[in-house]
C-alpha cells in the first residue's frame, strides 16, 4: 500500500469515525456526548453497512492489477449518544470478514475474503483477464443477509509486455487479436533500453514508432483500419530481433470463454483447446482460458491432448456460436477413470 493511499483511509476514516454527528439539535455545554445507551440514549439498529470507500469506476490494462485496490468500510449503528438528541453513533466494525467476488467479467482476485482492520477497512486488489470490457466485484459481509456493494471496473487496454528476449501478449506468444478502435500499449519491463518499431502495415494504417523506452516506459498505439501490423525491438540485443503482430478485425466480433470440468480418481493434468484448428491454448483440468475477439459467426472448438484414461462428454469438436460484443462460454466435462 503506498503512502499516498495509506494518507487517504486515514483522511477517510478521520471524517467517517467521527461518530457524533450533530442533527441541529440544541444541547447544553454540559450535556456530555460520550457513552451509549442510558436513560438519554436509544438502541441501534445493530445491522452493519458497508461502503465504498477506494478502488470504483477504474479503467485498467489486461493482465495488470488495477492500480487501486478496491476497498470498502464495515459501520455499525450503535445509537444516540448520551444528553443529545438526533445523534447518532456510527462506528467502524474491525475483524469482520468480507467476501470478494467477481460477479461479472474475466479477472482475478488476490484473495477471496479478507478481515476488517481497527477502522472497518478491508480491501483486495483485481487483476483483469485477457479480454477487454466490463468488470463487475461484489464485496459481502460473511453471513445471513450480510450487507454488500458491487465496484465496476473496465478493462480498456491491451497490454503487451517487453522482455529482453520477446513481447509477451495477454494470452502468451507474440500475435494478438483485436478489435478495430481498440488500444494497444507496450510496457517495458526490462532494465535495457527497448522500442516498437512497425515494419509492414495494411493500406491505410499508420506506421508507429514508440522511440527508446526506458525500463516501465509505455508506449500506446490505436488501429484505425483492419488488418495486420507488423512490428520489431530494433534496440533488442538479441542476434534477432524479437518480433510481434496485431491483428485487426472489425467490431462484429465476440469473445469466447473455454471452462474445463474434470473428475475421476486420476484426472488428467493439463489440455489444449483450439479455434478452428488454428488458434489454441493450454488448459488445466479445472480451468478457464477466453479467446478475446472472435468473428461473430459458429466456430469449431476443441479439447485436445486428453490422457486414454479420460473420456470428454458431449460433442469434441463442437460448434459455438459466437455472438458480437459479448461473452459466450462452453464447457468440456472430462471424466477420468
Amino acid at each position: 500500500m503506498t503512502a499516498d493511499l495509506r494518507r487517504r483511509l486515514r483522511e477517510f476514516a478521520a471524517g467517517a469515525s467521527t461518530v457524533a454527528l450533530l442533527a441541529g439539535a440544541a444541547c447544553d455545554d454540559n450535556d456530555p456526548i460520550y457513552g451509549v445507551g442510558g436513560d438519554g440514549g436509544s438502541g441501534g439498529s445493530g445491522e452493519v453497512d458497508l461502503a465504498i470507500v477506494l478502488g470504483d469506476l477504474q479503467n485498467g490494462r489486461t493482465s495488470e492489477a488495477y492500480p487501486e485496490p478496491l476497498v470498502v468500510q464495515a459501520t455499525e449503528d450503535l445509537g444516540l449518544v448520551d444528553g443529545v438528541q438526533n445523534t447518532q453513533n456510527i462506528q467502524p466494525v474491525e475483524d469482520l470478514e468480507i467476501l470478494w467476488a467477481i460477479t461479472k467479467g474475466v479477472a482475478t482476485l488476490s484473495n477471496p475474503a479478507s478481515v476488517t482492520d481497527s477502522s472497518g477497512f478491508a480491501s483486495v486488489t483485481v487483476t483483469p483477464g485477457p479480454l477487454l470490457g466490463d468488470i463487475e466485484v461484489t464485496a459481502t459481509v460473511a453471513g445471513e443477509a450480510g450487507d454488500s456493494v458491487e465496484f465496476n471496473l473496465r478493462t480498456t487496454v491491451f497490454l503487451v509486455e517487453i522482455l529482453i528476449d520477446r513481447f509477451e501478449v495477454p494470452l502468451g506468444g507474440d500475435s494478438i487479436e483485436v478489435v478495430l478502435g481498440d488500444t494497444i500499449e507496450w510496457v517495458n519491463r526490462d532494465a535495457l533500453k527497448h522500442a516498437v518499431l512497425s515494419t509492414s502495415v495494411p493500406d491505410g494504417g499508420f506506421t508507429f514508432n514508440s522511440g527508446d523506452m526506458d525500463n516501465s516506459q509505455r508506449y500506446r498505439f490505436v488501429p484505425k483500419v483492419e488488418g495486420v501490423f507488423e512490428y520489431v525491438d530494433p534496440l533488442s540485443v538479441q542476434d534477432v530481433n524479437p518480433t510481434g503482430l496485431i491483428s485487426v478485425v472489425g467490431q462484429d466480433v465476440g469473445a469466447l470463454r473455454v471452462v474445463t470440468a474434470t473428475s475421476g480418481e486420476n484426472p488428467d493434468q493439463a489440455y489444449v483447446v483450439t479455434i478452428n484448428g488454428v488458434q489454441s491454448s493450454a488448459i488445466g483440468p479445472a480451468d478457464e482460458v477466453t479467446f478475446p475477439a472472435l468473428r461473430a459467426t459458429a466456430q469449431a472448438v476443441r479439447l485436445v491432448e486428453v490422457q486414454p484414461n479420460c473420456t470428454v462428454a458431449g460433442e469434441n469438436p463442437r460448434a459455438v456460436a459466437v455472438v458480437a460484443q459479448d461473452t459466450v462460454t462452453t464447457t468440456f466435462d472430462v471424466t477420468c477413470e
